[in-house]
């Protein structure tokens, strides 16, 4: 059968060549699973993915088969979802150059959170001491109401709006300690997060990453929901784990955002992760890119590419 298909082709090769037609030569398979070729593709078979042929007989495109309502829905979804990658990858790529900027080394973070844990201290201090001595005044007002009440006589105005400032500025101190204490745990997290992301930025080879639209997607996101929203970080690094089994060369990582190398063989798939930060389901998606070719295309459609998919929605079970 196959040699039957070639001596067509060269038949049909030899006479499109002879008869020195414009255009391209198509190649496809009809509903009833004959291989075709023409330089015109019925009407009938013009929704079907066909190949195009220069007139040695070689494919040098391939053109996809008409979407369904369903892909268009998909497709949508991905273009939705590239959308937010290069915005994630566009601020992550201007914080990066502010703190190479910024920093030289880890010592000069530790320097910097220093001087802020010092602020913080200071004002904790300070709100500790307010603190004492309202608490003091309170009892002072207090003793002073009360020997007016047992004389019989009444608690002068005065008073009454000195004991409430008091107890007003008591409840500011507190409040003022809870809200240092919680600043020193962003610098603290702060600090964690820039020492790494430093020492990443640093020992990384240095490759321009970018979201590949002119790839051929794999037409299903894998989605996994953070349910409860404090799962996120642990399905993350999950999801961190599945990418790096996969084997794919990562050339991007950050804390919502990592790329794989972009495919160039027909057998590569490039994996991206995407975490998505919505107020209520955030949520974390997988897409996958082949190589924009015949062999690609193929490899997109593949079962194990299906089978990627499958596996990584499981991590959320």
């Amino acid at each position: 059968m196959k040699n039957n298909n070639l001596l067509i082709l060269f038949i049909f090769i030899t006479s499109f060549s002879n008869a020195s037609i414009a255009g391209n030569l198509y190649k496809w398979v009809d509903k009833n699973g004959n291989i075709s070729f023409s330089d015109k593709v019925p009407p009938e078979d013009s929704r079907r993915e066909r190949e195009v042929l220069n007139k040695e007989g070689r494919v040098i495109d391939v053109m996809d088969a008409a979407k369904t309502p369903k892909q268009v829905k998909q497709l949508k979804e991905i273009k939705k979802l590239q959308k937010a990658q290069r915005e994630l990858l566009k601020t992550q790529l201007e914080i990066d150059a502010a703190l190479l900027k910024t920093f030289q080394n880890e010592d000069d973070i530790d320097k910097l959170a220093n001087s802020k844990f010092e602020i913080i201290n200071s004002n904790i201090s300070i709100a500790l001491r307010q603190s004492d001595v309202s608490k003091k005044q309170i009892i002072l007002h207090q003793k002073t109401a009360a020997n007016l009440e047992r004389q019989g006589r009444q608690i002068p105005r005065k008073i009454i709006n000195k004991l409430r400032s008091a107890q007003a500025q008591l409840s500011k101190s507190k409040q003022d300690i809870i809200n240092f204490k919680l600043q020193e745990k962003d610098v603290t997290k702060q600090l964690t997060y820039d020492r790494e992301r430093l020492r990443s930025l640093q020992s990384s080879v240095t490759e321009n990453p970018s979201i590949h639209s002119d790839t051929t997607p794999y037409l299903a996101l894998g989605v996994i929901l953070c349910k409860p929203k404090n799962d996120c970080e642990q399905l993350w690094k999950k999801a961190n784990a599945f990418v790096i089994k996969e084997g794919a060369t990562t050339v991007f990582t950050s804390n919502s955002l990592r790329l794989t190398r972009a495919p160039v063989l027909s057998r590569d798939r490039g994996l991206s992760l995407t975490k998505i930060q919505q107020e209520n389901d955030p949520y974390i998606t997988l897409d996958i890119r082949c190589a924009n070719s015949k062999g690609g295309k193929a490899t997109c459609k593949s079962k194990k590419t299906a089978s990627l998919i499958e596996e990584f929605n499981q991590l959320g079970d």
